[in-house]
């Protein structure tokens, strides 16, 4: 059953983060450190949706995400770490951090994956977005369809900070 509002999240499952130009393993955890923070799940870098809707409605919410309190904004995403780096250079901002989950533990973890098969994309991560706050699912919102981005974008979550 996928991780649910209330549910604490499971902190020390890991993934990959880009620092000072190498890939690092960090837990879910400390990715979103122990205040507010938003995680939202991504199918791929570079595909359409990801690239034109989700990852632009919150590198272009910096100034609505701090006022709402929120401290750290991760993408997850099955990607590996060096794609994901790339995609955020070139579409995305600073003040989102890309959390590779390439092995897919931590999507296995919060049961919020979907079968990319039938494109040729194999397992992925769902399309959502979540509030956490001190280690715990405070909202989330998960697409019915991985083709859409309208209640994991950044104002939608938003209203639920």
């Amino acid at each position: 059953m996928p991780i649910a509002e209330g549910s604490a999240i499971p902190a020390d499952v890991e993934g990959f983060v880009m620092r000072d130009g190498a890939p690092t393993k960090v837990s879910l955890g400390e990715a979103l450190g122990n205040g507010k923070s938003i995680l939202f799940g991504i199918p791929g870098a570079f595909t359409p949706t990801c690239t034109n809707d989700h990852l632009p409605s919150f590198a272009g919410s910096a100034d609505a995400l701090a006022a709402a309190g929120i401290e750290n904004v991760v993408c997850l995403s099955t990607n590996d770490i060096f794609v994901l780096t790339t995609w955020n250079k070139q579409h995305g901002g600073e003040n989102v951090t890309m959390l590779a989950d390439g092995n897919g533990d931590i999507t296995r973890a919060l049961d919020l994956g979907l079968d990319g098969s039938g494109l040729g994309l194999g397992f992925r991560t769902t399309r959502f977005a979540m509030v956490v706050e001190g280690g715990s699912v405070k909202a989330l919102n998960v697409e019915e369809s991985p083709g859409s981005c309208t209640v994991s974008a950044a104002s939608s979550i938003l209203e639920r900070a």
